[in-house]
């Protein structure tokens, strides 16, 4: 969450760190009963962290481009991952 928020935009960053940690609350009380209900949580913690993956990786190439090429993205992936960060409420 840290890297995505200091490559990328805090506050989608900080929105899918909140999910995040919601979702691991629900992964652990599913958990504590059957496998079954674990699962959920296990896959929606699963994409967030992806996002937060895919949101690093596209702040250090955004950086890599504005180094060596002279062209920055930033704005336009900005816009793309916090509109994307309203997906993640979609089970």
């Amino acid at each position: 969450m840290w890297c995505a928020g200091v490559c990328l935009s805090q506050t989608p960053a900080a929105f899918a760190g909140i999910i995040y940690l919601l979702v691991r609350q629900k992964y652990f009380i599913g958990y504590l009963g059957q496998t079954s209900q674990s699962t959920p949580g296990f896959l929606f913690g699963k994409r967030i962290i992806s996002f937060l993956c895919l949101m690093c990786i596209m702040g250090i190439l955004n950086h890599l481009l504005g180094r060596y090429y002279g062209q920055n993205y930033k704005e336009y992936m900005e816009t793309i991952t916090g509109a994307a960060s309203a997906l993640l409420l979609i089970p």
